[in-house]
């Protein structure tokens, strides 16, 4: 499989690109960027495992054509080769008596300096017209993406205070620190350390992939899925405030470390 590095933007362009087919009733576009070990979970389908698998059940697939109201696409790059994307997209039937949210969560390698999609999660919500709901990862997604998060140990980890014990944390599956009634919390993909260090005693310990979000608040910038006005949101759902006065310059400090470069 080719090293090649993996452009987020395209993967988003893609997703865009194969949902839009999708919801115009021509599911044969995604066969094509299927890879032979592709994973398929969606809402009221078996699991299907291997593009085979997941060709064959979706071939007759024409579906009810939906009109897109609002879409939302956020990468994060896994590693050098692999990026995922989540996000959520509204549709409405064309006679306009039902509205449906589609969460997502795609993973796409490249092989060969071309995207394939590894994985597929895809769940389906009823919502009542007119309503827009923000993106909040469901439970199977959670777990998934959690999955992802723990694979990535960096070799090396942190040694925190917990009471009248030392937890050696693996700093690579911490989502964000934050100070909590005169403690620190370490919440992390499967658990909240809480430990007896101050923030900024804690901070001197952290590698380079978090940043001073806030006074409050150090985020690991690998989990941070979109920014936007005075608040920043991680692939768990989490939103995290920014102060307003700082804006501009956190936005900007975030971009720079997250963009992949040329």
């Amino acid at each position: 499989m080719s090293k090649t590095k993996i452009d987020c933007e395209q993967a988003v362009c893609l997703s865009q690109e194969l949902f839009h087919a999708h919801f115009a009733g021509e599911p044969e576009k995604w066969f094509s960027y299927l890879s032979p070990d592709s994973i398929y979970l969606g809402t009221g389908e078996p699991a299907l495992f291997g593009r085979d698998a997941i060709q064959a059940r979706f071939k007759d697939f024409s579906g009810i054509l939906l009109d897109i109201l609002t879409e939302e696409y956020h990468p994060v790059p896994l590693d050098s080769s692999s990026a995922l994307v989540c996000g959520q997209i509204l549709v409405q039937n064309q006679r306009k008596t039902f509205c449906v949210i589609t969460r997502f969560t795609l993973v796409y390698r490249n092989a060969g300096g071309r995207l394939q999609l590894s994985h597929i999660h895809n769940s389906y919500e009823y919502v009542p017209a007119g309503e827009t709901p923000s993106l909040k990862l469901d439970l199977n997604t959670l777990k998934f993406v959690r999955s992802l998060i723990l694979k990535q140990h960096s070799g090396k980890r942190i040694a925190v205070r917990s009471g009248n014990q030392t937890i050696f944390v693996d700093p690579y599956t911490v989502l964000y620190v934050q100070s909590q009634n005169k403690r620190t919390e370490l919440v992390c993909a499967d658990q909240v350390i809480s430990c007896n260090s101050s923030l900024s005693d804690l901070a001197r310990e952290l590698p380079d992939i978090f940043y001073p979000l806030h006074r409050g608040y150090y985020v690991n910038t690998l989990y941070i899925t979109a920014i936007r006005r005075f608040e920043a949101e991680l692939i768990s759902g989490a939103v995290l405030p920014i102060p307003a006065l700082n804006y501009t310059k956190i936005r900007d400090d975030l971009l720079d470390r997250i963009q992949i470069k040329p």
